[in-house]
């Protein structure tokens, strides 16, 4: 059943990704290049994200519009 995979063939390419992929931790510098890409992620998205979320509150009628012919149905019976 599981396990027993040593005669499969490994790529060494496939290998070297996957382990740079685990360790990304070790290799990760703020730079130029990727310091846009931090700001991104870090504040722009989860600011837009509060903004959404506060500028659509109460606004969106989340309740079921069937509930009372729902409960109507299955009180009867």
């Amino acid at each position: 059943m599981g396990g027993h995979h040593d005669n499969l063939l490994k790529d060494p390419a496939i290998e070297e990704w996957i382990w740079m992929r685990q360790n990304t931790h070790r290799y990760f510098k703020i730079n130029r290049r990727t310091a846009p890409a931090l700001l991104m992620m870090g504040l722009a998205i989860p600011a837009a994200t509060l903004y959404f979320a506060i500028s659509t509150q109460d606004k969106v009628d989340l309740k079921p519009k069937v509930k009372t012919e729902w409960a109507q149905a299955y009180s009867e019976s």
